[in-house]
């Protein structure tokens, strides 16, 4: 279930964790934590404890990240569909990213194909005008 609050906190820290100062922070709390395990001389009970620590916050961090870039992702892919609906792109192409890895680089194929072709037919078509000025110019 994905409730606005939880989504809308993710976010944020999200966006914090990718400036610079959240950078910093995260820095200067794992340069805290080395200098608190120097005080009690790394005791086996201190480095269960901020091992612990450090691993879930890895886990949470990469969570957050996860979440972030699907965020990103799913706000380009509107961008996309937008542009794709608006150009004289066939709109069969708008939800592509929800069809099977086969189907996709089978439509990546067709595009490919398609575009070498439109360059092809581009190019012939500039080649033939060129010559074809470059002879009416010696007449």
């Amino acid at each position: 279930m994905n409730r606005p609050g939880l989504s809308h906190a993710i976010n944020r820290i999200a966006d914090f964790l990718a400036t610079s100062v959240g950078f910093a922070s995260t820095f200067i709390v794992l340069i805290l934590g080395v200098a608190i395990g120097a005080m009690v001389h790394f005791t086996d009970a201190f480095m269960f404890m901020f091992n612990l620590f450090l691993s879930v916050l890895a886990i949470i961090i990469s969570g957050i990240i996860l979440v972030s870039g699907a965020r990103s992702e799913a706000a380009l892919q509107v961008k996309l569909d937008y542009l794709i609906a608006a150009s004289k792109a066939p709109n069969k192409s708008v939800g592509l990213e929800r069809k099977d890895v086969g189907e996709i680089e089978a439509e990546r194929r067709r595009v490919e194909q398609q575009v070498a072709a439109t360059l092809d037919d581009a190019i012939e078509r500039e080649v033939a005008e060129e010559v074809e000025e470059q002879l009416s110019d010696r007449r």
